[in-house]
Formats: C-alpha cells, structure tokens, sequence
C-alpha cells in the first residue's frame, strides 16, 4: 500500500515537470546546432557598444529633474520683497553710501538695515577657489540644474578665509543684509559720501575733501526674495576691477517672478538677467556722470511657474529592458539579413562561374 503512493506521488512531479516544460518560452539550443563567425562577432561587439552608450543616456536623462514652465500674466503689483545684498566695495565704510530709490527718485528701502562690515578686499587663496569653482558652475548653464543640487549651498556665500595666521589689511567695506521694498522699478546704489536724507529733497551723499575713489567691487550674492537652495542667481560672484578713480559701473536687471514646485517645496522668488556698461568718467571726453555702483532694476508683466516633477522609476526601468531587448533584436535580424543575403549572392555567383565540362 504505502508503495502505491509512493509511486503515485513520483508520477504527480513527473507530469508537473512535464507541464512547466511545455510552456517554457525559453528553449535551449544544442551546441552541435550553433555555428559561429567573425561577422557575427563584430555585430555583437556592435551592439553591446550601442546598448552601453543608450544605457548611459537612459541614466543621464533619469538623473535630470523634468521641468515644466508655464507663463502668465503678473497682477500682484502691491506685495512687497527684499532686496538681499551681499557686496565689497574697495574703499572704507565711512566713505560710500547705499540708497535704494524708485524711478522718481522717492526712498523705497531703509538700507540702514544693511550691516557695514570692514574686510579684505584681497581674497585668500580658498576663497578664490570657491569663486572660480561657482564662475565654472554659472558657465555650464541654468539647464543644468542636477549639477547644482549636487553643488548643495555653493552659491548660498562665499566661504570663510583662511590665511594661516597671517594679518591681511581690511581696506574694503562688505554691505551685506536685506532691505524690504515695494514692487516696482528702482534702483540700488552704492556712491561715494555718507547718504543723508533730506526732508521734501530726497537725499544726498556727503563728502568732505579729496577721497581717493575706488568702486572695484566683488558681489557675493544679490537676490530679490527668497533664495532657493542650489540655484545660482546671474550676479552671484562678480567681481570688478576699476582702473581709474572715476569709473562708473551699472547694472540693468530684469526680474522675473519665479514660483517653483516640487514633491516637497513651494516657493516664490524672482529669478533675473542681467546687462551691464561699464565706462569711465570723463567730462572732456564727453563721458558724463558720477562714479560708482548701480543696480537699476525693472520687473517683468510675466510670471513663470516652474513645476519640478520626480521621474518614475518603473517607467525608467522599462525604459531600459526596451534598449536592451531592442538592439538585441534588432541586431539578430540584422546579422540574419545581412547573413542570408551575403550567401546568397556568393551561391549565386559560384553557379554561374562552374566551368562546363566538355563532353569526349
């Protein structure tokens, strides 16, 4: 009895092994079936050269942020910003001023709130490096955002100086800090002489005696709104050298209204561009005007909204199973065709080149 089902349960695995067998979608093959050659080789070489190269672009798109960008029509008109600075002017605090005008000429920030602070004007050697490593990110474009989110705070402030131990002559004024205004077109700037303001006149810079003028300035960071993490701004690093005393340098800024929206942000901030001219002063030669730093600034009608979507992973998964199967099959066939189509033409050829045997 207990031979019988022994028995009886041998015979259920044998006919389950031949089930699975029967829908295998896989069959093998038999070595003494398989010929090889060294087109075939060269076609293999090829394609896993082709799968490698769409593999790497597959994964370079992947690690890409996909943004989409909308554009409408900007109606707020009555909130308000802040104007972040963070600039070194090479000339000492108790000689320049800071304003922030509108287009008429009316105060619209207290840059009281701005902290005046005497540094260096000479970096040190760490700093340089960090100056020339965000110049490198800013060149390489805005597209590329990925390389800036691996970048982390690169371009949130320069980094701390290290002079080993040596005294370096601060003989520069740093303004750094933020000035709320309202929205609407004006202009930031920095001139010689302590700015006074005067009741019903506005205001005026004060200046008592020859100064020996010099507005060679490095802008560390100039935003309007909040700052989002990772993202250069088009002023962030400049850096002026001015070869006379009288040299006059203006910026033209046109800002954006910018929200962006990812999985777990939603901001607001102004993203802008920037023109600049750059000349210097000088009466005789018909160059009028006076020295120093201004950033004239102007706000775009149209808004952007920035939408940051996360790739889906299945989606890219399936994305390369198809390169892979793809050239594979597509290069099979073509090795077959070209395969078949060369012998062929070879067979052919030989038929007709067979000499005749004459007959005795």
């Amino acid at each position: 009895m207990l031979r019988r089902i022994v028995r009886g349960t041998g015979d259920k695995k044998v006919q389950l092994q031949d089930l699975i067998k029967q829908v295998d979608a896989f069959p093998k093959v038999e070595d003494s079936y398989v010929t090889t050659n060294s087109f075939g080789g060269v076609v293999t070489l090829i394609c896993w050269i082709g799968i490698g190269f769409l593999l790497y672009s597959e994964i370079n798109d992947f690690l890409r942020p996909n943004m989409e960008y909308k554009y409408k029509v900007d109606h707020d008109k009555t909130s308000k910003l802040s104007i972040n600075v963070d600039m070194t002017v090479k000339m000492p605090c108790n000689l320049i001023g800071a304003d922030v005008l509108d287009i008429w000429g009316r105060d619209l920030g207290n840059t009281e709130l701005l902290k005046e602070e005497l540094v260096p004007f000479e970096l040190a050697e760490n700093q340089k490096m960090f100056l020339k490593l965000q110049g490198a990110v800013k060149e390489f474009g805005q597209a590329h955002a990925s390389l800036e989110d691996m970048m982390g705070d690169i371009s949130r402030k320069l980094v701390p100086r290290d002079d080993h131990g040596i005294e370096v002559p601060k003989d520069a004024c740093r303004l750094h800090g933020s000035i709320p205004v309202d929205k609407i077109k004006g202009n930031f700037h920095i001139l010689s002489g302590r700015s006074v303001k005067i009741a019903g006149l506005g205001h005026a810079h004060l200046q008592f005696g020859e100064v020996q003028k010099n507005f060679s300035h490095r802008i560390d960071g100039l935003t309007f709104g909040d700052r989002v993490n990772g993202m250069m701004y088009a002023l962030d690093g400049e850096h002026k050298i001015a070869p006379t005393s009288e040299y006059s340098f203006q910026y033209y800024v046109q800002i954006v209204p910018t929200k962006y929206i990812t999985e777990s942000l939603n901001v607001q901030t102004y993203q802008y561009t920037v023109q600049e001219q750059i000349r210097a002063i000088d009466p005789a030669s018909g160059s009028h005007g006076t020295a120093g730093i201004v950033i004239k600034y102007q706000f775009s009608p149209i808004s952007a909204i920035v939408h940051v979507k996360e790739k889906n992973w299945v989606i890219f998964l399936t994305r390369m199973l198809g390169v892979v199967g793809g050239v594979i099959s597509t290069s099979g066939l073509l090795n077959l065709v070209i395969t078949e189509s060369f012998e062929f033409i070879c067979c052919r050829f030989k038929k007709q080149t067979v000499p005749v045997k004459a007959e005795s």
